[in-house]
């Protein structure tokens, strides 16, 4: 109970320290009300878990529904409607991640069963040796983390951990940490990940230099954190436990009695290669950037310009008042534009808006306009995770809609784009996994002669484990967005709406804004891109002495700070790991922890040694 009595005892400081306003203010959770919020749901997670010992998934499903309950009492809401918030999210998490654990849960068992994990365990041992064997996975987990989900990579490299473990007989969290450490710090930090690109596209960095960047600043964070790994399992090992309900069974077999290494290896390399192509195609075709608006393109420059000028809350009046405009842009839309030189100044005006604005549409002053079925689509997405090019190709929609006589509509269409499209089913992580899971059922039949019943019946020990991770993880989403929804990240860009500075104080400011987002909501993606822009609002106009990469990686760094069990990537860990809450907390917790201050001081050393000013 000390960790809980801890916890307690800063709430009471907490709460004693700031005036409260209890009463309903009917606009959701404010300032100290969002903070309290924060800490009743930490105290919930903790309490109900450690101390009270409940299952993971109750205890964060009972803490999301009282995070809500809160918010409804601050805000005026139904508490019905709240508990309708909880089970959404939960089905939003459940939908997002369910298919994946189910597949990799079918793939790891199968490869354990039919000694495909022994097999590529027993190979890599061969090249690199026992002692460098957590290396290895570290460099696999590094590399498969660029194009590839960091829990996706995870649920991929575990059964090679627990097949390592089972030949060494030993080092099985430093196997794990290993894993996640490689995969962890690619995915803050290297496009085309979705959190470093849309942090490299808010703050005007070039995908090429975030991707050279990240992977120098990655490299020795990554090295702090697999000496960490080795230094924690010296110092606390755990064994290797039963994933789930159901016991493994396996048993060591001869060399000759295992599958060929190219067979091994296709539930890992498949879904691998099938992603990283669609990825690259994606690149490329995001790249055309087909969505942005031509000179050639807008019919009737003086009817938009009048248009734009008008007070009347209108589509065009929107472009000119948007937040992502700076004075001289909003004074440029407002005047008819004469000479080419200033069509195309009027034109990137407006593109800026079409490319930043996530909150362009609005359903009062979009009331009466016919929608595309293309941008309802878009609308139906997060508009705050939403790649660049997807919100412009919107935002361009919903203009042409509104103006169909004044800008032309733009036909989406060329060679990469048909390439992306045709490869969006084959690349899809679901799809991808499930092609994985089935290669995995098949070698298994084959390597241990098993009926199509006993083959039913293991793959059904392995979603039964899998339900259990499922559950878990959706709920800790359901707890993640509901402290979302407190309104926490605008209290903490409250905080620091009046922060200046330069040099090495805004790198450790980006760094610490990403770091309380983290803690705050769980997400590491809505860490970076909420921090990207609070930090593109702070350094405004101001230059500083260093390439504006490195405001980049400092706060995609800071987005590993502080994981704990709001965060999804803790309960991946922990579950399909074998770990339990209290072994992640003092193990997955602190090595986020060091590879996120490791990434904070090699950014501030290469931001001095090479500043890249001007590149």
């Amino acid at each position: 109970m000390h960790l809980v009595q801890r916890v307690l005892f800063f709430v009471l400081l907490l709460t004693s320290s700031m005036p409260l306003a209890m009463a309903a203010t009917g606009d959701g959770p404010v300032g100290n009300q969002s903070i309290v919020l924060l800490v009743l749901g930490i105290v919930l997670v903790l309490g109900l878990i450690i101390a009270l010992k409940l299952n993971a998934f109750l205890a964060l499903f009972l803490s999301a529904l009282a995070v809500s309950v809160g918010i409804g009492f601050f805000s005026g809401e139904n508490y019905g409607d709240r508990l309708s918030d909880v089970i959404k999210a939960f089905g939003s998490s459940a939908g997002g991640i369910g298919v994946a654990i189910a597949m990799a849960a079918i793939i790891g068992k199968c490869m354990l069963d039919s000694g495909a994990a022994d097999r590529v365990v027993r190979t890599a041992v061969g090249v690199t040796g026992e002692k460098k064997a957590s290396l290895g996975l570290t460099f696999s987990g590094f590399i498969l983390a660029i194009p590839v989900f960091f829990d996706t990579v995870f649920y991929l490299l575990v059964p090679l951990a627990r097949s390592l473990f089972r030949k060494t007989n030993r080092n099985y969290l430093r196997y794990l940490m290993a894993i996640a450490t490689g995969g962890a710090i690619t995915h803050t930090l290297v496009p085309p990940t979705p959190g470093p690109l849309l942090v490299a596209a808010t703050l005007g960095v070039d995908v090429g230099t975030m991707m050279a960047v990240g992977c120098m600043i990655a490299i020795p964070a990554a090295a702090a954190g697999l000496l960490f790994s080795v230094l924690v399992d010296a110092k606390s090992p755990i064994p290797m436990r039963p994933i789930g309900s159901t016991q493994e069974k396996h048993e060591a077999p001869a060399d000759d009695q295992l599958p060929a290494l190219w067979l091994s290896l296709m539930p890992v390399v498949l879904p691998v290669v099938l992603i990283g192509i669609g990825t690259l195609a994606s690149t490329i075709a995001d790249s055309e950037d087909l969505a942005q608006l031509r000179v050639d393109e807008v019919k009737d420059f003086p009817s938009l310009a009048e248009a734009i000028s008008q007070d009347l809350e209108s589509p065009a009046t929107r472009l000119a008042t948007s937040e992502r405009l700076d004075d001289a842009s909003r004074e440029i839309l407002r005047q008819t534009p004469n000479s080419d030189e200033e069509k195309q100044q009027f034109v990137d005006a407006i593109n800026q808006v079409l490319i930043k604005d996530a909150n362009y549409f609005d359903k009062t002053v979009f009331l009466g306009v016919a929608i595309p079925g293309d941008a309802e689509k878009l609308l139906d997405a997060d508009s705050q995770r939403m790649k660049p090019v997807d919100r412009r190709r919107m935002n361009r929609l919903l203009l042409e809609a509104a103006y169909p006589d004044w800008i032309e509509p733009h036909v989406y269409d060329s060679p990469a784009l048909a390439w992306k499209n045709r490869l969006s089913l084959w690349s899809n992580p679901n799809f991808a996994l499930t092609l994985a899971a089935i290669v995995a059922m098949l070698t298994l039949k084959h390597a241990r002669r098993l009926s199509w019943k006993d083959l039913a019946g293991d793959t059904e020990e392995a979603l039964m484990s899998g339900g259990i991770i499922i559950l878990i993880t959706a709920a800790g989403g359901a707890f993640g967005a509901m402290l979302a929804q407190t309104n926490i990240s605008d209290t903490i860009r409250d905080a620091f709406e009046d922060s200046t500075g330069s040099g090495l104080e805004l790198l450790i400011l980006g760094w610490s804004i990403a770091a309380v987002l983290k803690v705050a909501q769980g997400s590491s993606t809505v860490a970076m891109i909420v921090g990207a822009g609070m930090m593109s609002a702070i350094i405004g106009d101001q230059t500083p002495s260093y390439h504006l990469v490195y405001i980049a990686t400092a706060v995609g760094t800071g987005s590993l700070m502080g994981s704990w069990m709001n965060d999804s990537g803790f309960w991946i860990f922990t579950k399909m790991g074998g770990l339990t809450e209290a072994e992640s907390l003092r193990s997955w917790t602190p090595l986020l922890a060091v590879l996120s201050l490791a990434g904070l001081v090699a950014t501030i050393i290469a931001s001095q040694v090479l500043p890249m000013t001007g590149a």
